[in-house]
């Protein structure tokens, strides 16, 4: 599995939309095998969505991002954990051994009661506003195809594939 972290100054970006590189770390059996240094040229979240998984990232690891583009890489396969900060070597570590969810990792201003713990130790960005602070309704729909479904509670709408096309939904 290849993981993409946006770094500035040794730290994680604190805004992926505006990050200038990434740090693309190959795990195997939940071990570093490799790491790289990519800069990133695109700057709008089409591209930049395309850009991030053409190098092959499953997982990005990074501060605040926009709902668009985090919209565009969860319907490119890639998974998101947002709004985390801390150094790098520390966020890859805590990553691996399943402690990322853990409130030092966490932005300023992000309460606990924002976040939701994932599988294998990760955690996805929460929302401060717009769909996920109405509450356990809503809708998930595709960014593909337009698809709409009921939101299921507990069941993040962008680890949901679209029944039609594939893509994952997004929260509306």
């Amino acid at each position: 599995m290849r993981i993409a972290i946006p770094h500035w100054q040794d730290r994680v970006s604190p805004v992926f939309d505006s990050a200038g590189a990434v740090l693309l770390v190959e795990v195997e059996d939940g071990r570093e095998v490799s790491r790289e240094k990519k800069r990133l040229a695109r700057e709008d979240a089409a591209g930049r969505a395309a850009e991030v998984s053409g190098l092959g990232a499953k997982v990005l690891i990074c501060g605040a991002i926009s709902a668009v583009l985090e919209a565009r890489l969860a319907s490119a396969g890639v998974r998101v954990i947002g709004f985390v900060c801390g150094g790098i070597e520390e966020v890859l570590g805590a990553f691996l051994d399943g402690r990322l969810a853990q409130p030092d990792f966490r932005m300023p201003g992000c309460g606990a009661g924002r976040r939701r713990s994932q599988g294998g130790g990760g955690r996805e960005r929460g929302r401060m506003s717009g769909p996920f602070s109405a509450g356990p309704g809503g809708m998930c729909v595709c960014p593909n195809c337009g698809h709409k479904a009921p939101h299921a509670p507990g069941q993040p709408c962008n680890r949901t594939e679209c029944p039609r096309c594939g893509a994952f939904l997004t929260r509306i």
